[in-house]
């Protein structure tokens, strides 16, 4: 018989636990984001040894019936929603909709672990609920619009709604937009930051929640998503002004020549030998890196292993960014790994320790750096606890009644 027993859930349900449920076990460990019982329940866990780890308590007689509703990823309320005897677990991001708050008192708790999105005269309104994470507001009213959207002349004359809400970035870049209409409508925006042109911005700024921040850029800016690269064929679609959202990587000179203007909201990559150019331009940017073309380049990898054979691939040496697990090569000597090896931005770098030193001169932003004595440390203290729970009964569960 195990002397203990260990419980894991996000929501465990004790209201039906009896004397037999602690027969045999020395200690009880229930840890739980919501831990629901009644008046009998909770006597027979003081009496007992039970340990409590437990976000939220819910108190519920036994009789009374309970659904558990999970959502991983993106749930809704709306008015119709039904929440009556239930409590809703949601992992990613809960949207509670306009005329959602009564539908969401129904529940018997709310527990979001991520992002919640209501409207703002929800705030404090919800005792019943809690948030693991970052909460957003929206104007009462307002029609919720996608991150990163444009609003241009066609969107205007089909607009049904007075007030719309961006929880990114709102594009206000249409120079044929006839802000006399929006103006007249009463049409309202509101967003985490909308980036408009100097002309529309004299325009509409009564149209826009003094709240959101403001970009302002020329007039015949064009907004270009998701691209890797600037090339002559992308300047020659978009014009010389554009606005990216992303990342993006210049290295053709040609094509950074044509542009007059240049917002990136993400990391710019510029070639060593375009840097000076690149600085006449005076470009907008959150991250600017300026690269060394002739070295190779990984990126964005889940685990990446880098051996003596590689390395001689790229006579120039190698940049590797944003991976979450690098392992060297034993063989790798620490004078190749500082003559041919740059680490940036990843979580984890496996080594030896010889290889240590050298790996600490050349990593940036790296998270942790392990080496074989420093995993063996790891690993003997996994294995000293792995046998403390050798007379353990572990259940883990996302749902569990005990």
């Amino acid at each position: 018989m195990k002397k203990n027993q260990v419980i894991n859930a996000v929501c465990c349900d004790a209201r039906q636990v009896t004397e037999e449920s602690f027969s045999g076990y020395e200690n009880i460990s229930i840890n739980a984001a919501i831990l629901i019982a009644g008046e009998r329940a909770r006597a027979l866990l003081n009496r007992h040894r039970v340990s409590l780890n437990v976000a939220n308590g819910l108190d519920l007689p036994d009789e009374e019936k309970l659904e558990v509703q999970f959502i991983n990823g993106r749930g809704e309320l709306n008015a119709e929603t039904d929440g009556i005897g239930k409590v809703l677990v949601v992992n990613g991001r809960l949207t509670l909709r306009n005329g959602s708050l009564e539908a969401a008192k129904r529940y018997y708790r709310i527990l979001v672990n991520g992002k919640l999105l209501m409207p703002k005269s929800y705030e404090g309104c919800l005792t019943n609920l809690q948030v693991n994470g970052k909460t957003d507001y929206y104007p009462e009213g307002a029609s919720i619009l996608k991150a990163d959207t444009e609003i241009d002349a066609l969107f205007i004359r089909r607009a049904q709604k007075a007030s719309y809400y961006c929880g990114g970035t709102l594009y206000l870049l249409d120079g044929t937009m006839d802000a006399e209409a929006v103006l007249s409508r009463g049409i309202q925006f509101a967003a985490k930051k909308i980036v408009i042109t100097e002309s529309l911005l004299e325009k509409l700024l009564p149209c826009i929640d003094e709240e959101t921040e403001l970009c302002r850029v020329p007039d015949g800016t064009r907004h270009i998503a998701d691209i890797e690269e600037l090339t002559g064929k992308l300047v020659r679609k978009y014009g010389p002004k554009l606005c990216v959202s992303g990342d993006v990587f210049i290295r053709d000179a040609e094509a950074l020549a044509e542009l007059s203007y240049l917002s990136v909201e993400g990391t710019v990559r510029v070639a060593k030998e375009l840097e000076a150019a690149f600085d006449e331009l005076d470009a907008a940017y959150r991250e600017l890196s300026i690269v060394d073309t002739e070295l190779a380049y990984i990126a964005d990898r889940p685990v990446l292993g880098i051996s003596a054979d590689i390395l001689k691939r790229y006579p120039k040496g190698l940049r590797v960014k944003d991976c979450a697990k690098i392992k060297l090569d034993a063989n790798l000597s620490p004078e190749t790994i500082m003559d041919k090896l740059k680490i940036s931005d990843c979580a984890m770098v496996k080594c030896t320790k010889e290889q240590a030193d050298a790996v600490r001169m050349i990593a940036e932003d790296v998270a942790m750096i392990v080496t074989a004595d420093s995993e063996e440390t790891e690993e003997g203290g996994l294995n000293a606890f792995l046998g403390s729970l050798r007379d353990s009964h572990v259940i883990n569960a996302v749902e569990y009644k005990l």
